[in-house]
């Protein structure tokens, strides 16, 4: 069963909204929560209905992108490095036990699967943290890693050269979580240049289509006019996420 993943629930209200809107007139499969103090009740209690219903609900690990009530956020390039220091480590490892602890405060359970904000959990000195984090019976490790060569350079077609390094990371986290006992996904996509909403309209719907079965596709929808979006992150990309699953192109 292919499975059609929004992530960033919890940036902001309007993106809650339409990732709201398009589980509900059953566009996603699921969505990965970037827990913060900001998010309205109501909307965790319609995402709890879904669940109910069959909807995944993830923890978005985050740990580069300031929200409220949550710990501060790291350069990107500090993230990235192989080595990192012990105290910088204490407190990665802090964030994501507060996380997921808050994560559980707001659901009422664990997260049926993690992933990372720009693929935080798979960075190497960061994939021993998120390997040793709290697991139900059924939880599973998003890998952001097509399984065919040619799922991987329609991806880089379509997101760029940074997926190379991705691809890369994850292939080695992936051995990491396997060997701590981690169920993963069998097969991904979804790199877009995410800056470039034309480049969006024009790939998304092919990835779409060409996604079978066990396949994992990362979305980012949401709303062009929330006062909250992400660095390197075209705010009209968001819509332009919406408008194409809310038009049936993922049939």
């Amino acid at each position: 069963m292919r499975l059609l993943i929004a992530d960033d629930f919890g940036l902001g209200r309007k993106h809650d909204s339409a990732i709201l809107s398009l589980i509900e007139a059953g566009r996603l499969d699921g969505t990965s929560v970037m827990v913060n103090h900001a998010i309205a009740p109501a909307d965790i209690a319609r995402l709890q209905a879904a669940r109910v219903s069959g909807t995944k609900v993830g923890l978005h690990l985050n740990l580069t992108q300031a929200l409220p009530g949550m710990s501060a956020a790291w350069p990107l390039s500090t993230l990235l490095r192989p080595l990192l220091g012990s105290d910088l480590l204490e407190a990665i490892q802090d964030s994501l036990v507060r996380q997921t602890d808050e994560f559980a405060s707001l659901f009422g359970h664990l997260p049926d699967y993690y992933d990372g904000h720009q693929h935080c959990h798979c960075f190497p000195a960061i994939v021993p943290l998120v390997a040793r984090l709290p697991a139900g019976s059924q939880t599973w490790i998003r890998i952001p890693l097509p399984s065919s060569w040619a799922g991987r350079w329609r991806n880089l077609q379509a997101g760029g050269v940074k997926g190379v390094l991705i691809m890369a990371l994850a292939a080695r986290a992936r051995a990491v979580f396997r060997r701590a006992g981690w169920q993963v996904n069998s097969d991904f996509s979804g790199f877009l240049r995410l800056d470039d909403p034309a480049s969006v309209r024009h790939w998304l719907p092919r990835l779409l289509s060409a996604a079978g079965p066990g396949c994992l596709v990362m979305l980012h929808p949401g709303d062009a006019g929330d006062e909250v979006q992400c660095d390197g992150h075209a705010p009209q990309s968001r819509s332009c996420e919406t408008q194409i699953l809310l038009q049936g192109a993922v049939d």
